[in-house]
C-alpha cells in the first residue's frame, strides 16, 4: 500500500513549494494575458497576491498563518534602509522568504544597469536573510531582452554575467566606469548558477538564495568592469564559466 502523498509538514519545505507554484502560476497567467504587467509594480502586486492565495491553502493546521507583506523595510543593509519587494511566510513558525523582483523591457534600454542592479537586489536578499533569520529567499526577473541571456564579450556583462548558463563565486564585484553606476560593490557571499526558461518572446529567471553557513568567509576577490575588451587571462576565466 503506497503511502498518502500529502504536502510537505515542515513549514521550510511548505514555504518553498509555496513560492515555485506561485511563481509558476505567474509565469502562465502572464504569457496567457490574465495578468497584464508592463511594469515591475503589476509585477509585484500580482506575485504578492497569487502568494497569498497559495500560501493560505498551504495552512495545514489551525495554528498556521500565512502573510505576505509587500516592501518590507529593513534598517541596517549596508548602513541604509532597504525596502524589500516581499517578504511572505508562515507567521505562526517564524519561517519566513525574501523575494526581490526585476521586469525589464528591452525598450527601455540600460542593460547594464539592469545587470548590476540585478547583483544589488541578490546580495540586498542574502543580507536580508542573514538579518532578520529568514529561512530563505529569491530573485526573480522577466524581460523580453536577449541582452540578459545571451553571454557579453566586452563591458558589464562580462563582470556581472546573468546570461544562461553563467556561474559566479562568492566574492565582491565593482562596477567603474559605467556612467550612473560608478562605484557600486556587490559582495556576494554564496556562488550562483543562472538559467533561464523562455516562452514566447518573453523569458524568466529564478534564482535561489539560501541562508550561508555561519562566519562563511567571502573570498576577496575584486574585478573592475571597463569597457574595453577583457584581458586574455580573464577570457580564459569566461570560457571556463568561472566568472
Amino acid at each position: 500500500m503506497k503511502t498518502a502523498d500529502l504536502l510537505p509538514i515542515e513549514h521550510n519545505e511548505r514555504l518553498n513549494a509555496v513560492v515555485m507554484l506561485s511563481w509558476k502560476i505567474l509565469q502562465t497567467r502572464f504569457t496567457q494575458g490574465r495578468h497584464r504587467i508592463p511594469t515591475e509594480a503589476p509585477f509585484q502586486h500580482y506575485f504578492g497576491h497569487i502568494l497569498s492565495i497559495i500560501g493560505e491553502s498551504f495552512c495545514m493546521s489551525r495554528e498556521d498563518k500565512f502573510v505576505v507583506d509587500l516592501e518590507e523595510r529593513i534598517l541596517d543593509i549596508k548602513d541604509k534602509s532597504k525596502f524589500i519587494d516581499i517578504v511572505c511566510g508562515f507567521q505562526n513558525s517564524n519561517t519566513y522568504c525574501a523575494i526581490e523582483l526585476k521586469f525589464k523591457k528591452k525598450s527601455q534600454g540600460a542593460q547594464d544597469f539592469g545587470r548590476i542592479d540585478s547583483y544589488v537586489d541578490i546580495e540586498a536578499v542574502e543580507l536580508a536573510i542573514e538579518k532578520k533569520k529568514y529561512a530563505m529567499g529569491f530573485f526573480f526577473i522577466i524581460t523580453d531582452s536577449t541582452a540578459y541571456v545571451n553571454p557579453s564579450k566586452i563591458g558589464v556583462g562580462t563582470i556581472f554575467p546573468m546570461h544562461d548558463g553563467a556561474s559566479v563565486a562568492a566574492g565582491s564585484f565593482t562596477a567603474i566606469h559605467c556612467k550612473g553606476r560608478e562605484g557600486v560593490v556587490v559582495t556576494l557571499r554564496d556562488s550562483y548558477s543562472f538559467g533561464w526558461e523562455k516562452s514566447g518572446d518573453w523569458y524568466f529567471m529564478c534564482v535561489p538564495i539560501k541562508k550561508t553557513e555561519p562566519n562563511k568567509a567571502v573570498e576577496p576577490t575584486t574585478i573592475h568592469v571597463t569597457n574595453r575588451a577583457p584581458s586574455s587571462t580573464l577570457r580564459a576565466m569566461y570560457g571556463r564559466g568561472s566568472l
